[in-house]
């Protein structure tokens, strides 16, 4: 369920065609691959990435995005000397607008449920808006699951399959074909039917892939001093 931040930001659905899975398969989520945090004192060709994750302090996440911008400050600053008598005003000025033109940006990530926490730590930044400036951007990161079955699950399910197919011929057969006055599926049934259906074809096949991917959603917060 969406918080009230994020329906406020577009998500592309790419997750239509997932591979029914049976229910004694269950899904382990692998962790999501991320570059190496950079040192704040990294020059400015290293992307300053902070990483949200739901057991994320907010502030912790500010802080660290508010000293990351600090230190890219004082790297851009750190040739412009405001003492030397040489230099006119106007050339001090230039110099520093030059880096006001060439601000690094630090980039908030988050996915799936801490994409919350990261829009409001936008907002946060967003409020500050004399001294920050703040762009969001969502996308979809694809990741990957690893799919374990469980036999003895899976033999209870085969056993009750074929006790259901038993009871659904035996019931074929005193009808003489079915009951022509039953109403059709719902739906939402005909849908369930069908999901099971598909997994109960992919137990049938007796191999299920080791792993599937899927798309989950990312945000992308970059702020940047002004």
């Amino acid at each position: 369920m969406k918080g009230p931040l994020e329906k406020n930001y577009k998500f592309e659905k790419k997750n239509e065609n997932l591979i029914a899975l049976p229910k004694h398969a269950k899904v382990e989520k692998r962790p999501i691959p991320h570059a190496p945090i950079a040192s704040p004192y990294a020059g400015a060709s290293v992307p300053k990435i902070v990483y949200v994750s739901t057991k994320t302090p907010f502030m912790s996440a500010v802080k660290r995005t508010q000293k990351l911008l600090l230190q890219a400050e004082k790297r851009a600053t750190a040739n412009i000397n405001l003492e030397d008598s040489r230099k006119t005003e106007k050339q001090i000025l230039d110099e520093l607008a030059k880096v006001s033109e060439k601000r690094e940006e630090v980039l908030v990530k988050a996915t799936g449920r801490a994409i919350e926490k990261t829009l409001n730590i936008a907002k946060w930044f967003e409020e500050k808006e004399a001294e920050y400036s703040v762009r969001v951007e969502t996308g979809s990161v694809l990741v990957v699951d690893d799919i374990v079955e469980d036999e003895e699950k899976k033999q209870k399910e085969e056993q009750k399959r074929q006790r259901q197919q038993e009871q659904e011929l035996n019931a074929s057969g005193e009808t003489g074909g079915g009951n022509q006055d039953s109403k059709p599926e719902s739906k939402s049934v005909a849908k369930k039917r069908k999901r099971q259906t598909a997994a109960a074809a992919a137990a049938d096949d007796g191999e299920l892939p080791e792993s599937r991917t899927r798309w989950i959603k990312m945000v992308e917060v970059a702020v940047r001093l002004k």
